[in-house]
């Protein structure tokens, strides 16, 4: 069901349950009605008022947080009624694609947007591929031309390092159409940290799961995802699958759209046996 459908759906129903005792005045503020509640086994249902939620909330809002964000296109993690590391890094891409403060906090007023069909980065030349937004810090899974899935990602930060070679160089994630060459099961190390199952997109810069993704650049370049996200798109991600990074220094428009054809030069005169 269409995740504006479902909203209004149980809306509805909460409010003819209510109402059999005796009527209920109709409210049009979002932010006065309580959102369902899914039961959680040894929980009464009380149904109470909404809240805000953040990192270690709990309970059956929660559930039905996770529930809409995993249906809206993000990736909470199991849904079990627990605001844990998961939950909180789909917060955060909820929070990055409508350019919010990201705290990480999921308030009572944000539950209408959920209900939008999210919007993507824009139609694109494959119909499969994947599209880093440095700007925003996200990354889009696109198949078939539509968005599959929207993941936090942590970029590089700009800060200064000693490169494999000791060279001090500035931290920056590649920009440009590319297509992943080559990729790794399970943790790898590398000289700067640990890579978990990292898909390569140009020599050794990777889409990688990571135990720290921050909702700001924090990477010496690669483009780091959280552990259940990545368990996620390593079953969607194929080698030769094209991967447009932009956002920094690169638009996306330069990227997408191809250059106009060179004008036609004069044919030579001359007779073409």
């Amino acid at each position: 069901m269409p995740p504006r459908n479902r909203f209004a759906l149980l809306t509805t129903a909460a409010l003819l349950i209510a109402a059999l005792p005796i009527a209920a005045p109709a409210r049009a503020d979002i932010t006065d009605i309580p959102r369902p509640r899914r039961p959680i086994p040894g929980e009464t249902i009380s149904n109470p008022p909404p809240m805000d939620l953040v990192r270690g909330s709990s309970g059956s809002q929660v559930s039905v947080l996770q529930e809409a964000l995993s249906e809206a296109g993000f990736f909470p993690g199991r849904i079990d009624g627990v605001f844990g590391q998961a939950t909180l890094g789909a917060v955060y891409a909820f929070q990055k694609l409508y350019g919010m403060e990201r705290n990480g906090t999921f308030r009572t007023e944000d539950w209408m947007l959920l209900d939008r069909e999210i919007k993507g980065p824009g139609p694109g030349p494959e119909p499969d591929r994947v599209e880093v937004d440095l700007s925003r810090q996200l990354l889009f899974l696109i198949e078939a031309d539509e968005v599959a899935g929207v993941f936090p990602i942590s970029s590089a930060n700009g800060g200064s390092y000693r490169n494999a070679t000791g060279r001090t160089v500035r931290a920056s994630t590649p920009e440009g159409r590319f297509t992943f060459q080559r990729n790794r099961g399970g943790w790898w190390e590398s000289y700067l940290g640990f890579l978990y199952r990292p898909y390569y997109f140009y020599g050794g810069y990777a889409i990688h799961g990571s135990s720290s993704v921050p909702p700001f650049p924090a990477s010496h370049g690669c483009v780091r995802v959280h552990i259940e996200d990545m368990d996620y798109l390593a079953t969607r991600l194929k080698l030769g699958m094209p991967v447009y990074v932009y956002g920094d220094d690169v638009g996306r428009d330069a990227l997408i759209t191809p250059p106009p054809p060179p004008p036609p030069t004069e044919a030579p005169n001359v007779a073409v046996v």
